[in-house]
């Protein structure tokens, strides 16, 4: 929730995609879920390569939804992971002001 609450106050340069890993879930399942939620941002489902991908780059602990893992992308392009667990209101623009130096 700290997502929809605080990103309206983030600037129009602020991106949100959230990616689902469930490889039994389907782009209508989780559209259903976000709007019924009421999530303004992009979703998307992580095919199987990029999966594997995150999970080569970043660990087993990134694809597993209750750490709440995240990476933000900075200016410049370059992702960084953010502090696993719950990030509230604060967290998430410190996250958004260190992506912007």
């Amino acid at each position: 929730m700290a997502v929809r609450n605080v990103l309206p106050s983030l600037g129009a340069d602020v991106v949100v995609v959230s990616v689902g890993i469930d490889p039994n879930e389907s782009a209508t399942v989780l559209g259903r879920y976000a709007d019924g939620e009421g999530f303004a941002w992009r979703f998307a489902v992580a095919p199987r390569p990029m999966l594997a991908a995150l999970q080569h780059a970043y660990g087993t602990r990134f694809l597993h939804p209750p750490s709440e893992p995240m990476f933000v992308i900075d200016t410049k392009g370059v992702p960084f992971i953010a502090p696993f667990g719950f990030k509230d209101e604060k967290t998430l623009r410190q996250l958004v002001e260190v992506a912007r130096l």
